[in-house]
């Protein structure tokens, strides 16, 4: 068993396609600003000017639309973006396939960070399917190690490599099996679970002060207030 492989890029599209999904319809400076709020460019390699660029990648490729162009107050004008559906799809497909990915750890990320988009049974799912298949890898890891030790031709050093992979995978299975117990135990809000979690009334203001649409995030804010 093994992942469907992903385009190189997922875990960008994947950020902005998600980020412009909570807040739609939203204009780019106000995206950017809140990955950069997210420390994207920290765990996720993603800078400020290739949100830009995604932006119009992702409209070019019809899975974003321009809204319209907004002006608040002094401030120049704006172009707002929203999902396409074929944008919504594109979004889905990548959380689903990020969540079981095993060698693109940022999208792997990515996908945990968008997964309150899922049904939590399908959470689940991914997450014990990802665990098969970190645990095959430790088969062939193990493998590796033995067949470096056997070989006549290559110093017994090589096998520190397959070691220390070995030991960041069973670092992922127990958090992978710590992640499950949460979820089972109830934590977190899923795809038509009522939201744990809302913007407070400044993060809301600053939101609408900034052009910002209702979005996901803030459509369940109105429905708790």
């Amino acid at each position: 068993m093994s992942a469907p492989a992903t385009p190189q890029g997922s875990s960008t599209r994947l950020l902005v396609l998600g980020c412009v999904r909570i807040f739609q319809p939203v204009h780019g400076y106000f995206l950017r600003r809140e990955l950069v709020s997210w420390e994207v460019d920290q765990w996720a390699h993603v800078h400020p000017g290739s949100i830009y660029n995604a932006l119009k990648s992702l409209t070019r490729s019809g899975l974003l639309e321009e809204v319209g162009v907004a002006a608040a107050g002094p401030r120049p004008p704006r172009t707002t973006y929203r999902l396409t559906d074929a944008g919504e799809s594109e979004f889905l497909a990548l959380v689903r396939a990020g969540l079981v990915t095993t060698d693109d750890p940022t999208l792997f990320l990515t996908a945990v960070n968008m997964a309150f988009a899922l049904p939590r049974d399908e959470v689940v799912q991914a997450v014990r399917t990802r665990v098969e298949l970190l645990e095959e890898y430790l088969t062939v890891l193990a493998t590796q190690i033995d067949q470096i030790l056997e070989a006549k031709d290559t110093p017994d050093t090589a096998t520190e490599v397959p070691r220390l992979i070995m030991a960041r995978t069973r670092g992922e299975l127990a958090w992978s099996g710590e992640y499950l117990d949460r979820l089972a135990g109830g934590a977190y809000a899923f795809q038509d679970e009522p939201p744990l979690w809302t913007p407070t009334p400044e993060q809301i203001e600053i939101a609408r002060a900034a052009g910002v649409g209702p979005g996901v995030v803030l459509a369940m804010a109105e429905e708790n207030t």
